[in-house]
């Protein structure tokens, strides 16, 4: 019961930031590499400079992926989970696809699904994000357009309306696993950009004078192992390239990187739509 009300709570905060923040705009820092003063004539200047615009950059991702997958991907989706065991009696005790019992809660089960399921989603989807955000629709439709996005292109692929999921056979009814998850997903959209553009307000580049500010959000990168490892190889790329990183984000976020961005976020939804369609009604209709 204690471990139900702290997945409540956690994702009741998850959904006032979400309120709360929802229209802040995110604003990606100036380039360091583009004032030419003092920085293009020291050659270590010009790399730190590349490696602090990245680590700007990975602070962020790092922030929203736990943060993410913590309140909503984590906490609503073991509630979600919940919810569809109580509305499923006859299937207490019966072999998830997962490998857990249905209707048995545990600290020990809820952790793994944490570590293994929520937070990979919730950094892969993270850094999708990043990459689309200039292509997103302006203002407080951004986060929750980029969930339907999630909803629709990667929902019936991977999780959780994959159609094959046997747990779907299980548990229900079809109606209140499509509408729970959609939700679920369209708030996940919601607050990546929420705190993305919370977060992007107020953290500056890196410098010695403000170590205080920059550090603290890359450190869940340390004790989440595996975000670290990936991020590291990036910091290398950067200081060895240090305009590699500033002329990719331009170029997304450029007038032809928007058109040819959208252009490729439409294709997706098409080619993802009819597999999407077919998933939800097979589940709504099981």
């Amino acid at each position: 019961m204690l471990l139900i009300l702290v997945c409540c709570l956690l994702l009741g905060s998850g959904v006032v930031l979400a309120v709360l923040w929802n229209g802040e705009h995110f604003i990606p820092p100036k380039d360091p590499l583009a004032d030419r003063t003092g920085v293009a004539n020291s050659t270590i200047r010009r790399h730190l400079a590349g490696v602090r615009f990245y680590v700007w950059w990975a602070a962020v991702f790092t922030v929203i992926g736990t943060g993410t997958g913590v309140l909503v991907t984590g906490a609503g989706g073991r509630l979600a989970m919940r919810l569809l065991a109580i509305t499923s009696p006859d299937a207490r005790n019966r072999m998830t696809e997962a490998h857990e019992l249905v209707g048995v809660i545990t600290l020990e089960g809820s952790l793994a699904y944490l570590v293994f399921g929520a937070l990979p989603f919730a950094f892969a989807s993270a850094a999708l994000y990043l990459l689309v955000e200039p292509w997103l629709p302006q203002g407080r439709l951004a986060g929750p357009a980029f969930g339907a996005f999630l909803l629709i292109t990667v929902s019936p692929f991977v999780d959780p309306l994959r159609a094959d999921n046997v747990d779907f056979d299980i548990v229900g009814p079809g109606w209140l696993s499509v509408s729970v998850f959609s939700a679920l997903a369209v708030l996940q959209g919601a607050l990546l950009a929420a705190i993305g553009g919370r977060l992007s307000r107020s953290l500056p580049l890196m410098s010695t004078r403000n170590l205080h500010k920059t550090i603290p959000p890359v450190l869940p990168a340390i004790v989440l192992f595996p975000v670290g490892v990936l991020l590291v190889p990036g910091l290398l790329v950067t200081f060895v390239f240090p305009r590699l990183l500033p002329w990719f984000l331009a170029l997304r976020a450029s007038r032809a990187g928007v058109i040819v961005g959208r252009i490729l976020l439409t294709i997706a939804v098409v080619l993802a739509a009819p597999t999407f369609v077919a998933a939800v009604t097979s589940i709504w209709s099981g």
